[in-house]
């Protein structure tokens, strides 16, 4: 049987997708090959109920994604297309997932494999992962990795990394030290806590994480008392779910959980 992608690859087990980048001999650049795929695996694992959280990873240990693979760019068949920001569907986030994704950084990430640092939840990195942006360097503009990075650490930071080209480029451990990365680990160790966190995170309420999970990036959009609005209709929106009761009701009895799947709408 073939393989569903070509530049991919996704595993599934216990409630946990992991989505690879696959192409390691380009560094897992960004072609056009992928930048068709990418879309369509987030909204795979997106539909799939069975999928809580998702844990993004590239091929190797020398590259996580090195942007936008010069030869072969990432481009749509529609031209007009090409101009809308929705053009861009390379991460969860981009593609409107609600699951929690988790990146595991395991190398190199270069200008447009920013965007998975800037998009995800929580962000791990191996303690040899560098990052890089170099779009000015061959002309082109650095706007959305920064604008989304200067969300997550300080301004002069995200200045520095996307004026200089590349000529200047972050550690893992200074990444972490300014709030690009969450947690830093030697390689070995780099998916096995991923795998640590997914699982925490998988064995709660899926409704409840969704919900939680939205509030929070809805306050980096919104001003404080608008976003504390928001949550609090969440919060609302909850206490008529079911999984409030099972979950009480599984405390008690010293046992786990048997939550109800999320349903379209809950998120409205």
């Amino acid at each position: 049987m073939s393989k569903p992608y070509e530049t991919l690859d996704i595993t599934i087990a216990d409630h946990i997708a992991v989505l690879t980048l696959s192409r390691e001999e380009r560094r897992n650049a960004i072609s056009s090959r992928m930048n068709v795929e990418l879309p369509r695996a987030w909204r795979q694992l997106e539909e799939d109920p069975t999928v809580r959280v998702i844990v993004v990873t590239g091929a190797g240990s020398k590259a996580f994604c090195t942007g936008a693979d010069l030869g072969d760019l990432p481009k749509t068949e529609d031209p007009e297309f090409a101009k809308q920001l929705a053009s861009i569907g390379w991460t969860g986030r981009q593609n409107g997932v609600t699951k929690p994704v988790i990146a595991a950084i395991n190398g190199l990430a270069v200008g447009a494999g920013l965007h998975f640092a800037a998009d995800c939840d929580i962000v791990l990195a191996a303690d040899h992962a560098q990052f890089i942006d170099s779009h000015v360097a061959v002309g082109l503009i650095a706007a959305l990795e920064p604008i989304g990075l200067a969300r997550r650490m300080p301004l002069g930071a995200v200045m520095k990394l996307a004026l200089t080209g590349g000529d200047e480029r972050l550690s893992a451990q200074e990444a972490w030290r300014l709030g690009m990365v969450d947690e830093i680990m030697p390689l070995d160790a780099l998916m096995p806590r991923a795998m640590q966190l997914a699982a925490s995170i998988a064995r709660h309420s899926p409704t409840a994480v969704a919900r939680t999970r939205a509030a929070i990036w809805a306050s980096k959009e919104l001003p404080l008392g608008e976003a504390l609005e928001h949550g609090w209709r969440y919060i609302l929106a909850q206490n008529d779910h079911p999984d409030i009761s099972e979950g009480v009701a599984a405390f008690l009895e010293k046992r786990p959980a048997r939550w109800r799947d999320r349903e379209a709408g809950d998120l409205d």
